[in-house]
């Protein structure tokens, strides 16, 4: 990396070099001002994921650069200046705003105290440059990392010392005794070792018996005690399937799997003995969660097993924590990386395994640009290294299981839950019937009675609904329109804990009683319900109960997830109630109820993956209950229970759910019989922004109707249903397609050429690929 001169103003900016090559006009080169690094920070492997993530995502290089590396590497840059020595007659042709900077120079006190004036958007920036040109002022350019290194002191030996010198003390001699042992030490640590004070030390390296230097340590993420873990007896089925899976490995050549295992059913302890065995043959193992709310139950484990060769990768580590762990991971210290999305390129060198567990949930999509799936990197990164892909979920994305019954992935399935477990009992509540007999509430009434038995019997329940906020929405009654933010075309959510209506997209807030914008009245109903409400309820139909609420208005700092689901865990909570994070991959031993308060959430969204998603969340919540010798229950209300996808997801059975699912999907041409390619526009102008979409997709038309031989089918320009974000209008374009090389580079190219035509104005085009159809 190198700080270069960028544009007119030859403003400094940080820049990779790919390559090193002759240029025959010399007037056309600026000089590279620093070189950033000793080493290359991005190695052949790295590459050649930019360069993916550059084809397939239609992504910057930059742009990538900054997903490959932690932002603790990145410099913060200034350019300040200095005064020249001049003659005080060569400042007489000076404007008024020169000579008040001059002056202003000349009368700081200290160069720190000059470096303010230039920070930021100065005022005094453009007068500086001209201030430059005349020889009065020499700019400088500061680089300083925005993470430094942990550095601690050490102490060794120098070259002639012995403990046998008769000039030492006895105390003295102890001290070189031990470095003789050791080589070197912290000072504290050898004074503690040697039973003497660190005075002693210090009179060491004053007499030169002893040099000093510092050594780089590394900041470790907190985390709570480690389980005292033993590797795992696996069942008849696990044992089968994890021979399988390591003959899989063994091969020379790549190879991709998906277990498929119902919920409880112990996919965790195929992967911890698969790794055991991964690691001791020389290699390196990923395991991606979806969630950063998994990752502190598994670290526990996996800590309490491997120690210290476990790394842990999420952005809920301060920048020092990930650079750290980045550097342990680089340097070979780490043979197991743990993480969210973002671990997908740990920089590990002998990777020889990929685990993605619930490997179907949109978090492994990145939402800005890079626009990734990490399923696709991590195929990339296992190609590179001849690893194996092992995907594992017992909801799996319809992609996968296409992909494992057509061959393309090898299939091996779980079928039983591990130990004694069984699948919890199922009731469907059906919401329509209980508000026809009078019971207007946010719980029906076998909930009610579940919830109150299970706390009477001592055991933990979870309850979902997957919006936060105290109330959904506000009604003005006089003119009965929704409250809306005026930035985004969405309504406000109601959060009593600091009684303000908020967007949950750009972060706007209004005080509740705020005059309606509409027509002034002061007269607003709060409808819906979130999960504070529910807090609320539960604490007037149940006071002594112990209620944890988890949300991302709930967990504030770094470790709040790993303090809050330990301590439900240990049982010093009855009752959770949260959102999607409370859904998946936790393992609770006391849990034996979950209620699902509004099933059909999702399932009549515009994307066509809504099915998916409500399967997949009902699914995986209900498979928290009973996961022990104790039995489970599930309540799940909603107002369409003999809808085929919430049946299947009360019976727990994937396999009816997806052939369902791919009768739809054949039928409607979706993935995984297609692609999907939307292009998004946006821009603060309304009209700009349709006019460059239409414009587009008139050029896209012309485009692909010459060419015969790419199948496509092209959908006119559309808005949204949330049109309007962040003071934004939106609008986009879908295309159904095979993601071929050639209809990536067609595409990319009708995309250049309209902005070099200046058919798009003024707004910006982002490309997604097989992501959601919002």
């Amino acid at each position: 990396r190198v700080i270069v001169p960028f544009g007119r103003g030859n403003r400094m900016v940080e820049g990779l070099v790919f390559e090193i090559r002759e240029e025959q006009d010399e007037d056309r080169c600026k000089p590279v001002l620093t070189v950033l690094d000793a080493e290359p920070v991005v190695d052949e492997e790295g590459f050649r994921i930019l360069e993916f993530l550059a084809d397939h995502c239609f992504s910057s290089y930059y742009d990538g650069v900054r997903v490959l590396l932690p932002a603790g590497l990145f410099y913060d840059l200034k350019t300040t200046f200095v005064l020249e020595k001049k003659k005080e007659e060569e400042t007489i042709f000076l404007s008024q705003k020169e000579q008040e900077l001059l002056s202003l120079l000349m009368h700081t006190a200290s160069q720190k105290e000059a470096d303010q004036l230039f920070m930021g958007s100065s005022p005094f920036y453009a007068t500086a440059l001209s201030l430059e040109k005349k020889g009065l002022l020499k700019r400088q350019s500061l680089a300083s990392r925005k993470v430094k290194d942990q550095m601690k002191k050490m102490v060794r030996l120098s070259e002639n010392a012995s403990s046998e010198d008769s000039s030492l003390t006895a105390k003295q001699r102890e001290v070189v005794s031990i470095l003789e042992q050791v080589g070197a030490a912290e000072e504290k640590e050898v004074a503690y070792f040697a039973g003497v004070t660190e005075a002693v030390v210090k009179t060491l390296l004053k007499k030169g018996v002893l040099t000093s230097f510092y050594k780089e340590t590394y900041r470790l993420p907190k985390t709570t005690a480690e389980e005292n873990a033993a590797f795992p007896v696996l069942t008849k089925e696990q044992d089968a399937v994890l021979r399988d899976l390591i003959q899989l490995y063994q091969k020379p050549d790549a190879a991709a799997a998906l277990l498929y295992g119902v919920t409880g059913s112990g996919k965790t302890q195929v992967f911890i003995a698969l790794i055991q065995h991964v690691i001791q043959s020389g290699k390196q193992a990923l395991l991606l969660v979806p969630e950063i709310s998994l990752t502190p139950q598994l670290l526990r484990r996996f800590r309490g097993l491997f120690g210290s060769q476990v790394a842990v990768l999420h952005s809920g580590l301060s920048m020092g924590e990930r650079l750290d762990e980045y550097k342990r991971i680089r340097d070979g210290a780490a043979s197991i990386v743990i993480g969210t999305r973002s671990s997908i390129f740990a920089p590990v060198k002998r990777l020889g395994l990929i685990i993605m567990d619930e490997e179907g949930e949109s978090s492994y999509r990145s939402d800005r640009s890079p626009r990734y799936h990490a399923r696709d990197v991590a195929k990339l990164r296992c190609g590179m290294h001849h690893a194996l892909l092992l995907l594992a979920s017992a909801t799996p994305s319809v992609e996968s299981y296409y992909a494992a019954k057509t061959g393309r992935y090898h299939l091996f399935t779980l079928e039983n839950r591990y130990g004694k477990g069984e699948l919890p009992k199922v009731y469907l509540v059906d919401m329509k019937n209980e508000e026809q007999q009078f019971h207007f509430d946010t719980f029906s009434r076998l909930l009610s009675q579940k919830l109150l038995e299970t706390y009477q019997r001592g055991e933990q329940s979870i309850l979902l609904l997957n919006r936060r906020g105290y109330s959904t929405f506000g009604i003005c009654i006089d003119c009965g329109k929704e409250i809306q933010c005026p930035n985004c075309s969405v309504s406000l959510t109601y959060h009593k804990a600091n009684g303000y209506l908020m967007c949950h997209y750009c972060g706007y807030t209004r005080r509740l009683e705020e005059p309606c914008g509409s027509c002034g009245s002061n007269h607003i109903r709060l409808m819906g319900t979130g999960t504070q409400k529910i807090e609320d309820l539960i604490h007037t139909r149940i006071p002594e109960a112990r209620l944890l609420r988890m949300d991302t208005d709930a967990v504030y700092s770094r470790y709040a997830y790993e303090e809050k689901f330990s301590a439900f865990e240990a049982g010093e909570y009855d009752i959770l109630v949260g959102t999607q994070m409370v859904a998946k991959g936790l393992n609770f031993p006391k849990v034996t109820l979950v209620g699902v308060l509004n099933g059909d959430q999702y399932l009549y969204s515009g994307d066509y993956r809504s099915g998916e998603k409500t399967f997949s969340l009902i699914t995986q919540v209900v498979g928290r209950s009973g996961r022990f010798q104790k039995g489970g229950e599930a309540v799940i209300q909603t107002v369409s229970p003999d809808h085929s996808v919430i049946q299947a997801a009360a019976h727990q059975d994937y396999l009816s759910f997806y052939e369902e699912e791919m009768i739809m999907r054949k039928a409607s041409l979706l993935p995984p019989f297609c692609d999907i390619a939307k292009l998004s526009f946006s821009g603060v102008k309304e009209e700009d922004v349709k006019r460059s979409a239409e414009n587009l997709y008139q050029k896209l038309y012309r485009c692909f109707s010459s060419q015969k031989d790419i199948p496509i089918v092209l959908y006119p320009v559309t808005r949204p249903v949330i049109y309007r974000l962040n003071g934004k209008f939106r609008y986009r374009i879908l295309l159904k397609c095979k993601n071929t090389k050639r209809f990536r580079a067609l595409l990319r190219e009708n995309i250049i050429e309209a902005f070099s035509q200046n058919k798009i104005k003024r707004c910006t085009v982002t490309v997604d690929l097989n992501g959601e159809i919002d």
